[in-house]
């Protein structure tokens, strides 16, 4: 295995409880890169622990891992404060909220504490949005940016970012998220959280806008995997059909098929990645979710601002079909399709 796919096996060892085998020659300079963008170092570090001594990274780069091991560790327990600081704040003056993304998703991995996030994700009624930022302010809470939708606070060392509405990629998200309080979520008090099947929808279309504007990772496709372990009542099929009714259906599907493939995640699909056409597909797929980034650094808004990484695993897709002229193919109408459904068909033929 080379580092990218050794990276991804330690990954899918972590969510299916299963023991690490060791590869004397790694190159753990490159893992620990790679981990490092995709905000994943802890859990590889914990990997780490479970191989065979003699496989494992020494030196400066064993010590790297050590240290964001036990600096996750210790920082758990206070993050778990700073959110019950901020549930409470928020039910004391009874201000409904919903939790979702990171925030909820980590208490499905193996290890909670390991799952790291640079921010939480909160969305506030736009009528309560105001008020709920003062009364955060007046718990503590300090604010670090303010616009008309959404707001940054800061608890500690502990960042909030609060939404007035749901991020869509387009009108048609935009409708079906348009009311998160509503029937898409379940609640307990005054804390609500998006139900399995649309939290499912809701990740699925976060990752879509940002193979949009690049900067996809790797803990998205984890989040999908452990979604689905935690809750495998989820009909599959009524969620591709939601993802048809917003318009990424195939993008939704191959995204799916991806985690299943590499992740070994108990979905059944029509699509999979398993005959030898879909290898280039899924090559592609690996390197834009392994190259990934941290969101929200200046040097990534600069980056998307040139667009210089809008999916570019997509433009190869067009390069192959220009060079193959098999514009009947199947799997060329798969790419074809999801190249529409993001809206980056005509960026790719440029």
């Amino acid at each position: 295995m080379n580092s990218t796919e050794y990276f991804i096996y330690l990954l899918s060892c972590h969510l299916n409880a299963v023991e690490p085998k060791g590869e004397k020659r790694m190159d753990w300079q490159q893992i620990y890169n790679l981990a490092e963008k995709n905000n994943l170092t802890a859990i590889i570090a914990y990997e780490i622990k479970r191989l065979p001594a003699d496989c494992r990274p020494g030196g400066t780069i064993g010590a790297w891992f050590n240290e964001c091991f036990e600096n996750t560790m210790h920082s758990f327990r206070p993050n778990l404060q700073s959110l019950s600081n901020f549930i409470g704040a928020l039910t004391e003056k009874r201000i409904s909220h919903v939790l979702f993304k990171g925030v909820i998703l980590r208490n499905y991995y193996p290890f909670p504490e390991l799952r790291v996030g640079t921010d939480m994700d909160v969305v506030i009624r736009p009528a309560e949005y105001i008020n709920a930022v003062e009364v955060l302010k007046k718990k503590g809470f300090i604010e670090k940016t303010i616009e008309s939708n959404s707001a940054t606070l800061q608890f500690e060392k502990d960042v909030f970012e609060l939404h007035t509405e749901l991020e869509s990629i387009n009108i048609q998200s935009k409708i079906y998220f348009a009311t998160p309080f509503d029937d898409i979520s379940d609640y307990s008090g005054y804390t609500y959280k998006l139900k399995p099947v649309y939290h499912l929808l809701y990740i699925v279309s976060h990752i879509a806008h940002h193979l949009q504007t690049g900067h996809a990772s790797i803990k998205m496709i984890m989040d999908i995997d452990v979604l689905i372990r935690r809750y495998p009542e989820i009909n599959i099929n009524e969620f591709l059909i939601l993802s048809d009714n917003i318009k990424i259906g195939k993008t939704a599907e191959a995204l799916l098929a991806f985690s299943k493939k590499i992740f070994n995640t108990p979905v059944v699909l029509n699509f999979t990645f398993e005959d030898e056409d879909t290898l280039p597909l899924f090559h592609d797929f690996v390197y834009a979710f392994s190259m990934g980034r941290v969101f929200g650094t200046s040097e990534e808004i600069e980056e998307n601002a040139e667009k210089k990484n809008k999916f570019d695993f997509v433009k190869n897709f067009i390069d192959k079909i220009s060079k193959s002229k098999k514009q009947e193919d199947e799997l060329t109408c798969y790419q074809l399709q999801l190249l529409e459904e993001l809206g980056l068909k005509e960026a790719a033929e440029e």
